[in-house]
C-alpha cells in the first residue's frame, strides 16, 4: 500500500473488519462477498464486513447508508478511536494522511484529524464556550497568544460568532450545542475533517450555512483563518440527507458493512438501483425523471438542472392546484377532517432563567389544535418550538396564559389524566427508554394508568404489533437501532391509548427506510384511528409529505399559521423564516414560474411532480399502505411522459418516497 496522500487518497482501508465484542474470532475479509443479506437492524457480530476504500485527498466526500450499517463505526477508524480506544476485535489496514492508524494513538491522530460525533453532546465539557472552543488548541500546545483568534475565527464560522462566550454549553438549544462541537473542531486546524451527521440537530437555515462553511473550508481559494491556516484538505462526511450530500464531489455507499458503491457524486447519485439497494433516499428530482423514463445518463440532479431539461423537452407543468380553488390533501392523506378542539393556547409566555438573565423562550402564543389534526411546528433554533409544545401535556407550566385541554385547564389536571391522553414521544428515544426488555419498557405506562391482566397484556401486545416489533417483546431495546428504538418509543406511547402524540424531531438520525416505515406508520394511525398528532420537527420533508398545517415560530412568536401548501408557495416567507424548501416544491415553484403561472401552488411529493409532468397517474399512491411510501409502485409502468429510451426504475425500492 502507498503510504503518501499525494499518491492520490488521504485515508486507504484494506480488508478492514471489526466487531464491537472483544476476541471474536473474526473471518476473513473475504468471506463476506456475497453477504448482501445482512441486516443492520438484526445487530450481533461484526459492525465493518471487509472494508476496502479510498477517499480522495482534496475532496468534500460523502458517506451514506442504512442506520446501523457501519458509517460511524467506519469513521472511528479515521482518528484510531478503532482499534486503539475501543478495542473490540480488529483485522485489517488503515492509512490516514501517511500515518498508520491502527498503531497510532487517539492524540496523536488529533494532530492532523478533527470528528464531530453524532452524539454531539459527549464531546461538551467546557464550562463556558470558550474554554469549549479553547480545548483542542490548548492540548494541541498552541501557543497562548494564538488561541484567542483561532477561537474568534472558528466561532465566526459556525454562525456563533455572538454568542456571550462566558454562557455554559448546557445553557444552549440543541442546534448551538452542535455548532460549538464543530467550532472546537475547526480551533484544531485539522488537515482531515471527519463529521458524523454534523447538522441532524439544525434548523433548515443553519444545516445549509453549515453546509456552505464546510464547502468553503475545503476550498483553499475562499477559506481564510489565523495562521495562514486554509482549511482541511480532505473532509468525509456521513448524512441521512440526501439533499445536503448533493453538495459533496465524492460519495461512497456502504450496504452489509462493505463499500457498495463509491465514485464520483453525480454518478452514484443517479445510480437510483444501488441508491435503494443501499437503504439511501434517491434524490426526488432524479426520481422524478427515472418515473417518467429518462435514461440515467440523462438524468437531472437539482431543481435548476431539472427546469432547463423540461424547458428543452416536450413536457408541460400541471400544478396540483391554483390559489383560490379548493387545497389537495397531504401526499400521505392526513388531517383531513378535523373535529373539535383539544388544545386551546391563549397567550402563553414561558421563560427560562439563567445565571444573569431570564430568557422569554415563547412569548404571547395562541394556537388551537383539532381532533384528528396533524400539525407541524417549524423554525430555527431556539425559535421556541419545543417549549411551546412542553404546553401542551403540562411539562411546562406557562408563566403567562393558559393552556386548556378539552376546555380543562392543563394547570388543574395531574400529570396521570394529561399524560394518559397526550403522549410525547423525545426527540432521542434513549432520553425515555429505560427498561431492560421491550415488553418492560410498553407495559410502564398502561402499569401506570392501573391497567392489569388481560386488559394490560393486550394493549402491550396490540402497540408492539402496531409499531411491527412483535416478536422482540424480550429484546434489549438498547440493543436495537436507532429506527428499531423509535418504534418502541411510540409503542410505550399507543400502548395508554392517548388522543394525541406530540413528537419532537421524529424523523432525526433515522435512514430512509427507517423515516418512512416510522411516519407512514403515524399517518395510518392518524388516518385509521383518528390519531392527533404534533410534531416539532426541521424536516421540511416530512412537514410537505404529512402535514396538512404549518405553525412558524420565529423568536418566540408564532407568525404563521397556514396551510402548508399555501406556505411553500409563498418563497418570500419561506426565505424571511429561514425555512429551505424540500426539492419537489423547489422544483414545482420554478416551472410554475417559467410557465407564467404566478398563481401555482406547489407539488408536496415527487409523485405530485411526477403527475404534474404528464407522469402516470399515481393519485392515491400517496396516501396508501404499499404504496409509495413503503416504496412499492402500484405500476411499473411510470412512462407516461418526456423522454422513453429507458430510465433505471425498478418495481421495487427500499427508500419510498424520498428526501
Amino acid at each position: 500500500m502507498d503510504n503518501d496522500p499525494a499518491s492520490g487518497d488521504a485515508a486507504t482501508l484494506e480488508e478492514v473488519v471489526f466487531a464491537y465484542e472483544r476476541g471474536s474470532d473474526l473471518p476473513p475479509a473475504d468471506s463476506f462477498a456475497d453477504d448482501a443479506d445482512y441486516d443492520p437492524d438484526e445487530r450481533g457480530g461484526p459492525v465493518l464486513r471487509g472494508i476496502d476504500l479510498g477517499v480522495p485527498a482534496g475532496s468534500f466526500t460523502v458517506m451514506m447508508g442504512a442506520s446501523g450499517g457501519g458509517k460511524s463505526t467506519l469513521l472511528r477508524t479515521f482518528n484510531s478511536i478503532i482499534p486503539s480506544f475501543l478495542t473490540g476485535s480488529f483485522d485489517g489496514s488503515v492509512d490516514v494522511l501517511g500515518r498508520d492508524a491502527t498503531d497510532a494513538r487517539v492524540p496523536e491522530m488529533a494532530e492532523v484529524v478533527g470528528m464531530v460525533l453524532q452524539d454531539y453532546e459527549a464531546q461538551l465539557f467546557g464550562t463556558s464556550v470558550t474554554s469549549e472552543v479553547a480545548f483542542g488548541p490548548e492540548n494541541l500546545a498552541v501557543p497562548p497568544a494564538d488561541i484567542d483568534p483561532r477561537i474568534d475565527h472558528a466561532l465566526e464560522v459556525v454562525g456563533l460568532g455572538d454568542l456571550d462566550r462566558r454562557r455554559p454549553p448546557e445553557a444552549l438549544s440543541g442546534g448551538q450545542k452542535q455548532r460549538l462541537v464543530f467550532a472546537g473542531v475547526v480551533a484544531n486546524h485539522p488537515e482531515l475533517l471527519v463529521l458524523d451527521e454534523p447538522t441532524s440537530d439544525l434548523d433548515p437555515a443553519g444545516s445549509h450555512d453549515t453546509l456552505e462553511v464546510i464547502r468553503s473550508l475545503a476550498d483553499s481559494d475562499e477559506a481564510s483563518a489565523p495562521e495562514d491556516w486554509r482549511g482541511p484538505e480532505t473532509i468525509v462526511m456521513v448524512t441521512h440527507d440526501i439533499e445536503e450530500a448533493l453538495l459533496a464531489d465524492h460519495a461512497v455507499l456502504l450496504r452489509a458493512g462493505q463499500v457498495y458503491r463509491q465514485g464520483p457524486a453525480r454518478e452514484v447519485f443517479t445510480d437510483v438501483e444501488a441508491l435503494r439497494n443501499a437503504r439511501v433516499a434517491v434524490p426526488p428530482v432524479v426520481d422524478v425523471f427515472d418515473r417518467i423514463g429518462w435514461s440515467r445518463e440523462e438524468l437531472p440532479l437539482t431543481p435548476a438542472e431539472a427546469v432547463t431539461a423540461v424547458e428543452d423537452s416536450d413536457l408541460a407543468w400541471t400544478p396540483p392546484a391554483h390559489r383560490g380553488e379548493t387545497l389537495p390533501g397531504t401526499p400521505a392523506g392526513t388531517g383531513e377532517n378535523p373535529g373539535d378542539p383539544l388544545f386551546e393556547l391563549d397567550g402563553i409566555v414561558y421563560e427560562y432563567e439563567t445565571d444573569r438573565e431570564s430568557v422569554r423562550a415563547v412569548d404571547d402564543v395562541d394556537l388551537t389544535v383539532r381532533e384528528g389534526e396533524v400539525v407541524a411546528i417549524v423554525g430555527h433554533n431556539g425559535s421556541g418550538k419545543t417549549t411551546l409544545a412542553k404546553q401542551l401535556n403540562g411539562l411546562l407550566e406557562p408563566d403567562a396564559g393558559s393552556a386548556r385541554w378539552r376546555g380543562q385547564d392543563v394547570s388543574e389536571l395531574s400529570m396521570g389524566e394529561v399524560g394518559r391522553s397526550v403522549g410525547y414521544v423525545f426527540q432521542n428515544p434513549d432520553h425515555q427508554i429505560f427498561a431492560d426488555t421491550i415488553r418492560e419498557e410498553v407495559s410502564f405506562g398502561p402499569e401506570n394508568f392501573g391497567m392489569e391482566g388481560e386488559a394490560l397484556e393486550r394493549a402491550v401486545s396490540e402497540a408492539v404489533e402496531t409499531v411491527e416489533l412483535d416478536g422482540l417483546e424480550e429484546a434489549d431495546p438498547f440493543n436495537l437501532s436507532k429506527g428499531q428504538r423509535q418504534r418502541v418509543a411510540l409503542a410505550s406511547i399507543l400502548a395508554t391509548d392517548p388522543d394525541v402524540i406530540v413528537f419532537d424531531e421524529p424523523t432525526t438520525g433515522l435512514d430512509a427506510t427507517q423515516r418512512d416505515q416510522f411516519m407512514d406508520l403515524v399517518a395510518r394511525l392518524n388516518r385509521e384511528e383518528g390519531l392527533t398528532v404534533v410534531m416539532v420537527t426541521h424536516s421540511m420533508r416530512t412537514v410537505a409529505r404529512y402535514a396538512p398545517r404549518t405553525v412558524v415560530m420565529a423568536d418566540g412568536r408564532k407568525v404563521a399559521d397556514r396551510p402548508t401548501r399555501e406556505l411553500f408557495a409563498d418563497e418570500s416567507a419561506l426565505e424571511q423564516w429561514e425555512l429551505q424548501q424540500p426539492q419537489p416544491v423547489d422544483l414545482s415553484n420554478r416551472l410554475a414560474g417559467v410557465s407564467g403561472q404566478e398563481d401555482a401552488l406547489p407539488a408536496l411529493s415527487v409523485t405530485e411532480v411526477v403527475q404534474g409532468l404528464g407522469g402516470s397517474d399515481a393519485s392515491s399512491v400517496d396516501a396508501e399502505a404499499g404504496g409509495e411510501e413503503t416504496g412499492v409502485r402500484d405500476s411499473p409502468d411510470y412512462g407516461g411522459g418526456g423522454r422513453t429510451d429507458g430510465g433505471s426504475g425498478t418495481g421495487q425500492t427500499s427508500g419510498g418516497e424520498n428526501e
